[in-house]
């Protein structure tokens, strides 16, 4: 486990998480590091110790891409297999 994952999962008692928590931790934990941007999700999280699970997803929807909804049929064909 990384910094951030270990600060993250120690501030959030899983046992104590319903599942839409425990599903929303899981994606905490996991798209940082994936998308690189875990750093600045590490140095957020040491500024708010007492951020809650959806204040910290808040903040990390700054570095994603806003979801584009397209019609099937203006697909990329890159999706079909």
């Amino acid at each position: 486990m990384t910094e951030y994952q270990k600060l993250l999962m120690s501030r959030h008692d899983l046992p104590g998480l319903n599942k839409l928590d425990k599903m929303l931790l899981d994606a905490l934990c996991e798209i940082p590091g994936e998308d690189g941007f875990e750093d600045e999700m590490l140095i957020w999280l040491k500024k708010h110790p007492n951020a809650d699970l959806q204040e910290i997803a808040a903040y990390m929807n700054n570095f994603l891409e806003p979801l584009e909804i397209v019609d099937d049929d203006e697909m990329d064909d890159d999706w079909e297999e």
